[in-house]
């Protein structure tokens, strides 16, 4: 007789092929023998189903229904509409472009071109009546774009000074607690027709046990197990949370205290929380007085079978002999990498190198700042590669840089590319954002710095490269590998989700079944 296979779904609030966790998670629950199901949606583009290995992937394009009806809807539209500003740069964009269109669309613009063109319609052109009304709504549409950009938004900052962050901390907590306290359903109704659209296809699919990465599904999920549980089914609910959201860097504070309504609301229904480090896994028992302390299952690498490709020193044409820094993830003003550029003056010979997804304007304003600094030929910019090649690209590599600014969300972070460090064996070099200083200095796997000090982290890049074989022989060691690979956080979850569904199939038991070597779709997949 044939085994039942528990179903789960992964619902990362993403289009699922940008979010590797997720990728990884679904990968690793395909494996252990259930019928995985990754569900994501997007707000633009097209509704798609595809595979990753044997997982199936559903993609939703979520439109605007239940947030556009009601009372609120109608209090958001006025409250736009007689706002001093526009809701962001996008939209005083757009503004622009309408006042440009106004103005082609003039007579003037026409009788100009037309005065020198052969005609072909016989007769002079009608009379424009509305001429002055339309001067008129150039004149109106233009002041008001000058008047409303002028005015800039006070939640966004240029500056990640303590001062600012301390001042957004005071603000945040004001919007989470009190008379002022925001309501997710106000300022993030989004998830409303995320519910929707989501609950047919999960009451269909009829899942044991969901994953919700990030707080953004947390409502969908809650509300497919309160159905499922009017239909006499028991359907088991996981929360990882990826982020600490009271100390989101990018967030409008009101949004951020959205997001922390809908935690808090939903989290009690949940069965189990999951996160991504000790530091955030004793932040949510502070704040939400939880039960059990979260399952801690680190952002560490799959590593897939060493491919017949060029690695990072290969395609920067480097020597053996040069050293050579890398940053690997995400590039914007709190990440610090400026830091790093600043510090290659001081550490003659060193080449530094990112492999990044970055806007073309942060890439060009590093470029300029390392051209300022005469290190232009010294610094390096590549485009990522595909998550299970990451670590076999990076390992040519001299040493890997942690350039975080200190923030809330920082302090307690154990980076991606801390683990993907540690699997290509290479010595770290990390600002002071505790959780990670506290591992480098516990291990002994490179050298800490004071975050944004330029001429500190020159200084602990030097330690490092004298330390660099000692470092290198400790990074050696497999158990240490092993702590820091997603093979050991897919056998934690195997755990937990044995422990929820009261068992897994045989297959979850077996040799290899928590390893987990590719996770990248084909469409994703970078050449």
């Amino acid at each position: 007789m044939t085994e039942a296979r528990p179903r789960m779904v992964i619902m990362p609030g993403n289009d699922v092929v940008s979010d590797a966790r997720a990728l990884k998670n679904a990968a690793t629950a395909t494996q252990l023998g259930m019928e995985t199901l990754a569900l994501g949606v997007v707000r633009i583009g097209e509704s798609r189903e595809f595979t990753v290995g044997d997982t199936a992937v559903t993609i939703v394009r979520v439109s605007p229904r239940i947030s556009t009806v009601g009372f609120r809807p109608w209090a958001r539209r006025l409250r736009s509409a007689i706002s001093p500003r526009y809701a962001s740069p996008g939209a005083t964009a757009a503004a622009r472009a309408y006042a440009a269109h106004l103005r082609l669309d003039s007579n003037a613009g026409f009788t100009l071109r037309d005065a020198h063109k052969e005609p072909v319609v016989a007769g002079p052109p009608p009379r424009n009546r509305d001429r002055l009304a339309h001067r008129l709504r150039i004149v109106f549409v233009r002041a008001v774009v000058g008047v409303r950009s002028r005015i800039s938004p006070k939640e966004y900052h240029s500056n990640f000074t303590p001062q600012d962050q301390a001042a957004r901390a005071r603000k945040i907590a004001k919007l989470t607690s009190g008379v002022r306290r925001v309501r997710w359903r106000a300022v993030y109704p989004i998830a409303l027709d995320d519910e929707y659209a989501l609950l047919p296809i999960l009451e269909e699919f009829d899942p044991d046990l969901i994953h919700v990465h990030d707080v953004f599904m947390m409502s969908v999920a809650a509300k497919a197990a309160a159905a499922a549980a009017l239909r006499g089914k028991t359907m088991k609910i996981v929360y990882d949370a990826n982020e600490y959201l009271p100390g989101l860097a990018h967030v409008p504070p009101k949004l951020v205290a959205g997001y922390v309504d809908l935690e808090r609301e939903n989290l009690r229904h949940f069965d189990a929380v999951v996160t991504v480090s000790n530091g955030l896994a004793l932040w949510l028992v502070r704040d939400y007085n939880l039960v059990h302390t979260p399952t801690v299952v680190l952002n560490a690498p799959a590593v897939g079978p060493l491919k017949d490709r060029s690695t990072i020193r290969d395609d920067l044409g480097l020597a053996a002999s040069v050293p050579l820094a890398v940053y690997a993830g995400g590039v914007n003003p709190e990440r610090g990498v400026e830091t790093a550029i600043d510090a290659l003056p001081l550490v003659p010979g060193l080449h530094f190198a990112i492999v990044a997804h970055a806007s073309l304007t942060m890439i060009t304003a590093l470029k300029e700042r390392a051209a300022r600094h005469g290190v232009a030929d010294r610094f390096h910019v590549l485009p990522f590669v595909d998550a299970e090649d990451v670590v076999t690209y990076l390992s040519t590599a001299t040493l890997g840089m942690s350039t975080l600014l200190r923030a809330p969300n920082h302090d307690i972070a154990l980076t991606n590319k801390f683990c993907e460090y540690v699997q290509a064996g290479l010595p770290l070099v990390t600002s002071d954002t505790p959780e990670q200083k506290q591992l480098v200095e516990e291990l002994r796997i490179g050298a800490v710095y004071t975050a944004g000090d330029a001429a500190d982290l020159a200084r602990a890049v030097v330690e490092t490269l004298a330390n660099e074989a000692e470092i290198r022989e400790r990074l050696a060691d497999s158990d240490l590998r092993e702590r820091f690979s997603w093979t050991a956080q897919a056998a934690t979850l195997r755990d937990l989700y044995g422990s929820l569904l009261g068992g897994l199939p045989a297959q979850a038991y077996l040799p290899g079944a928590t390893q987990i070597s590719s996770i990248t779709p084909e469409e994703a997949r970078r050449r």
